[in-house]
């Protein structure tokens, strides 16, 4: 399991705003930055002006109550240039060089401000970098930047994601890549936030996920499956485990499908033509199974918003969700394999991120599909 050590606020600067290779030395300038903390690491920080940063808040929507309040007083503060005087907020100065992003970011001008925000502890890292134009405040780049050689791995594979999907309304254009050091710029996907609640809209972009007259088993991924799980140091019942890959025998042909696999509310907008887009697809593929951006979307809310431990009954009881079942001729025999495929791809890829509180959550819903499944066989 990774523990990652805490971040500093000059370990982040010098990560945003590295030195370009040969630029100019004297580029660096000392500048006011505000810092907005989480958990003792800074989580967002503002560079120079804070009015700048209020069309970057506003695109945020926190879903706690408590938390939306809070936010609200951010942006507010932000809006009227006083970000400084809320409590908790650290205003200092930092070394900001933005040599690297003039050479690098198309049509970049001396007037656009940089806005940072540092992504939650795991393997994939990553600080990203808003720009906003201080002239008509609007967003015009979003860079992201690695903090380890997972997160490079992962900010590339949303470059070719990007770039094989380009021409499609509901996802950022990709706009430069630098490979040696594992960062990527992409345009702004204008939209607003969403609900919590699956719409109409969400499963018409799922829809469109699906790979036309391509098909794919459960059982050519069991073997992946198992090299992933042996290679983690899991503190889980490996009988367990065992037991779960048996789902994985499955082996009738289903449609397949681009997976997002962080298809949650907070990586969706609704578009100004009313459909829904998607952001952050670092974790994508573009051959993958039926339903997975489904269970992502049941399930890490059940597990983040602690409840009521019921997404296996209540994704397969929606309409929406058995409409999609039903317009893709997925089976109803196929669901507890499809399930099963996803809680253990998650369980690794929590516990290799440092993420025990994910990773216990998996754990618990492959042995609830297990139990389904006794239950069943003894009903047989």
């Amino acid at each position: 399991m990774v523990s990652p050590a805490p971040l500093s606020l000059d370990r982040v600067l010098r990560t945003a705003f590295s030195p370009a290779d040969g630029g100019d030395p004297t580029s660096e300038a000392e500048l006011p930055v505000h810092v907005i903390p989480q958990g003792g690491e800074p989580r967002w920080i503002v560079v120079g002006d804070p009015r700048d940063a209020a069309p970057v808040f506003r695109s945020w929507r926190p879903f706690k109550v408590g938390t939306r309040l809070r936010w609200s007083a951010v942006v507010g503060a932000s809006l009227l240039g006083v970000l400084s005087r809320v409590p908790g907020v650290i205003s200092t100065l930092g070394s900001i060089d933005l040599a690297y992003w003039q050479r690098s970011l198309p049509g970049f001008q001396d007037d656009w401000a940089p806005v940072i925000y540092i992504g939650n502890p795991s393997h994939t890292r990553k600080v990203t970098a808003f720009f906003v134009a201080r002239g008509d405040h609007r967003l015009k780049a979003v860079a992201k930047v690695p903090l380890n050689a997972m997160s490079g791995s992962a900010i590339l594979n949303e470059v070719a994601i990007l770039e094989k999907l380009s021409g499609a309304d509901y996802l950022p254009a990709s706009l430069f890549q630098d490979p040696e050091r594992g960062i990527a710029a992409q345009s702004w996907l204008e939209g607003k936030p969403v609900s919590r609640t699956l719409t109409p809209a969400h499963i018409e972009l799922l829809a469109r996920f699906a790979l036309p007259g391509a098909t794919i088993r459960v059982s050519a991924q069991r073997g992946t499956i198992a090299r992933e799980l042996d290679q983690a140091d899991l503190p889980f019942d490996r009988d367990v485990l065992a037991r779960a890959q048996e789902f994985l025998d499955y082996d009738e042909p289903l449609p397949a499908f681009i997976e997002h696999r962080d298809f949650a509310p907070w990586n969706l907008k609704r578009l100004p033509n009313g459909q829904t887009g998607a952001i952050d697809w670092e974790w994508a593929v573009t051959r993958g199974l039926p339903c997975q951006d489904i269970f992502r979307y049941f399930y890490i809310q059940d597990a983040l918003f602690h409840g009521p431990d019921n997404a296996w009954q209540s994704l397969n009881s929606h309409p929406l969700v058995r409409q999609h079942y039903k317009r893709f001729t997925i089976p109803p025999e196929a669901l507890p394999a499809l399930a099963m495929y996803y809680q253990l791809r998650v369980l690794g890829m929590d516990w290799q991120s440092g993420n025990s509180f994910l990773a216990e959550y998996a754990f618990r819903q492959i042995e609830s599909l297990l139990r389904l499944r006794s239950a069943k066989s003894v009903q047989a």
